[in-house]
């Protein structure tokens, strides 16, 4: 059985089609933040090879990708939600219930962050930590040197005190978070927030605003920012006096990621706030 590219229609996909299909979820993969695994499998013996890409086929998700690579022996996949370490678990699985094991198996794992990272440069790296496996390690991880693009995070800070609005800008300005670059803008009232066009950005974006804002209050912000068709953008942090179990538990059944109580002292906010946006970015 000779199991070339196209011989198995919707199966095993191959020519123009792979690097296609690669860039589309590249795009996703990019735009959500999320990581893509390239695996480069190759087996001794053509016939062998013909078996492991059948069984491929059979083991994958239905979100995954079988490809012929071109060259014989070769077989490839895309893990369109898995890192390496999810791609390694599922080839230590797949190696177990394979007829011949690990025996012959070498396979290469490269995990595809950045937009700028072509199919053709992956299937080279790939290509080139099969080269580098060895028998005690058949499974070799690549580094395409390129990690995840910087990305623009939105920050609103709304509360009535313009001074303590700056106070919380400023501190918010001091953090470092790795590939994200802040933007931060304050507003004294929700109404104000709503009505500048600032959360219309497909932007990932984090709220921080206090429960009682003239015109517009942080409650009715929190409603109307849920119920945005991209509400999953948001990242809301809460401030109020209110420390009732009642106030906080509607609060978070309103859509509040995080409850802070005033007053508080910056370095917890701060704190909050990185785990919050590490959270956001991960």
């Amino acid at each position: 059985m000779d199991l070339q590219a196209g011989s198995v229609p919707g199966k095993v996909l191959g020519g123009t089609e792979v690097g296609y299909v690669y860039e589309l979820l590249k795009a996703n993969v990019v735009r959500g933040r999320r990581t893509m695994s390239l695996v480069l499998i190759r087996v001794d013996g053509g016939q062998q090879n013909d078996r492991l890409c059948v069984r491929l086929v059979q083991s994958v998700r239905r979100t995954d990708v079988v490809f012929a690579p071109g060259r014989e022996g070769e077989c490839g996949l895309l893990l369109p939600q898995s890192g390496k370490e999810e791609a390694s678990a599922f080839l230590r699985r797949f190696a177990g219930e394979y007829d011949g094991g690990t025996a012959g198996i070498r396979a290469a794992v490269l995990e595809i962050r950045h937009p700028d990272l072509s199919f053709e440069q992956a299937l080279e790296l790939g290509r080139t930590g099969l080269v580098q496996t060895e028998e005690s390690e058949w499974i070799r991880f690549v580094d395409s040197g390129l990690g995840r693009p910087a990305e623009t995070v939105k920050v609103s800070v709304l509360d009535p005190d313009p001074l303590f609005r700056e106070a919380l800008s400023m501190s918010i300005g001091s953090l470092h978070v790795p590939s994200v670059t802040l933007e931060v803008r304050t507003f004294g009232d929700g109404l104000e927030l709503l009505e500048s066009g600032w959360t219309a950005s497909w932007h990932p974006h984090l709220v921080i605003l206090n429960d009682v804002l003239p015109k517009q209050n942080g409650l009715d912000v929190l409603h109307a920012l849920r119920k945005m068709p991209n509400e999953q953008k948001f990242t809301v942090l809460m401030m109020t006096r209110r420390n009732s179990e009642e106030d906080m538990i509607y609060a978070y059944e309103s859509g509040a990621d995080e409850y802070l109580i005033k007053p508080f002292p910056l370095r917890l906010f701060e704190a909050q706030v990185g785990r919050l946006l590490a959270r956001l970015w991960s």
